[in-house]
């Protein structure tokens, strides 16, 4: 029996190495998860360097357990390492990301959504084989709150402050008194800053899931804020066609829907020939050869993992994260809108367009 020998190029060797970054990566990510659900990352943040051995105790877990999570994340950068004291800490850099809720970079939603797409592989592999996809009611409230965790650091720093000033006639209407909708509104967080920001207005959120929207509705009415701002259990495709709404928004969800042509037709026969359809999407290219980069590789992978697989779930357009710009467009167009406008914002994880009838 001839045995062959196989000699690796330095290009081979390469790729392995990354290969197996990615892997390290992968492998890293359960730990991000932990470190912030069991609020290890905030224990270190606010009390500075310990080791393994006092973060246990503060904690109250287990040391071995701790000792080697915190191995590996001070192999990942993650966290610092003192060779001298034995001493673990998270500088204030790293805390921003991964502590700081109301900080642009925080992750910690990102990591929370991870577990999901872990468990979901067998059934998201099914598609694969058969078709169809993994619809919602799949996914644990990691999902739900995870997304909104993720998206909340921009809510909170951008939307009323950037965002929406970015349409100076949008922004006068709302100071002034205007009606406005978010479409797969979610848990409500984008329209509860909204409501505090333009006392003068109202707002109604919809959504498809009614688990979401009863928590949107108590948030609300916890925050004093339900005289102006309700939720509704609605389809995207069913909005009201009353031609009385002044702005409605859908923030990073057209992509994931059944039907992005009826629900731009839908958004159509609810706004005021005046009008503003504000579209939040990921920051894609319609070119895949100008997504290679980051951004790309991550909303690719949550595309596949999530964005595309709920909407095939229900035999729909599964657009996906890489929906990009010319699609919608397409989209909007169809719907009878006439005016389309990508916002001049800088933002790396997405994109902002002003669509009008």
């Amino acid at each position: 029996m001839t045995t062959t020998t196989i000699t690796p190029s330095a290009a081979a060797h390469d790729f392995a190495l990354r290969a197996v970054g990615d892997f390290a990566a992968a492998m890293t990510a359960p730990l991000l998860y932990m470190g912030d659900r069991l609020g290890i990352f905030k224990k270190l943040a606010a009390a500075g360097p310990m080791t393994a051995e006092e973060l246990a105790r503060q904690t109250q877990l287990q040391p071995r357990y701790v000792q080697e999570w915190a191995s590996a994340l001070v192999a990942a950068d993650y966290l610092q390492y003192d060779p001298a004291t034995h001493a673990i800490s998270l500088d204030a850099d790293r805390a921003q990301v991964l502590v700081n809720e109301e900080s642009p970079f925080f992750v910690g939603g990102l990591a929370q959504m991870v577990p999901d797409h872990f468990r979901l592989l067998p059934q998201v592999m099914q598609a694969f084989r058969e078709g169809g996809g993994v619809p919602y009611s799949e996914y644990s409230q990691d999902t739900m709150e995870g997304t909104e965790r993720l998206f909340g650091p921009g809510y909170h720093n951008f939307l009323t402050q950037q965002w929406i000033p970015a349409m100076p006639e949008v922004h006068r209407k709302l100071q002034e008194g205007a009606r406005a909708a978010d479409v797969g509104c979610g848990r409500g967080q984008a329209l509860r800053h909204m409501a505090r920001a333009f006392p003068n207005s109202t707002f109604v959120g919809w959504d498809s899931y009614a688990p979401a929207i009863e928590y949107a509705q108590k948030m609300a009415e916890e925050e004093g804020l339900a005289d102006r701002l309700r939720f509704e259990v609605r389809d995207s495709c069913e909005l009201p066609p009353t031609h009385d709404f002044d702005l409605i928004m859908t923030c990073d969800c057209i992509h994931d829907m059944v039907s992005p042509e009826g629900c731009a037709r839908a958004i159509h026969q609810a706004l005021r020939p005046d009008g503003t359809w504000f579209c939040i999407e990921p920051h894609m290219s319609d070119k895949l050869e100008e997504n290679v980069n980051p951004i790309g590789r991550l909303f690719y992978c949550f595309s596949t993992m999530q964005c595309m697989t709920v909407s095939l779930a229900h035999h729909g357009a599964g657009y996906g994260a890489g929906m990009g710009p010319a699609k919608l467009q397409q989209v909007a167009e169809q719907a009878g809108f006439t005016r389309f406008q990508r916002l001049d914002i800088a933002n790396p994880f997405n994109q902002f367009f002003q669509i009008q009838p």
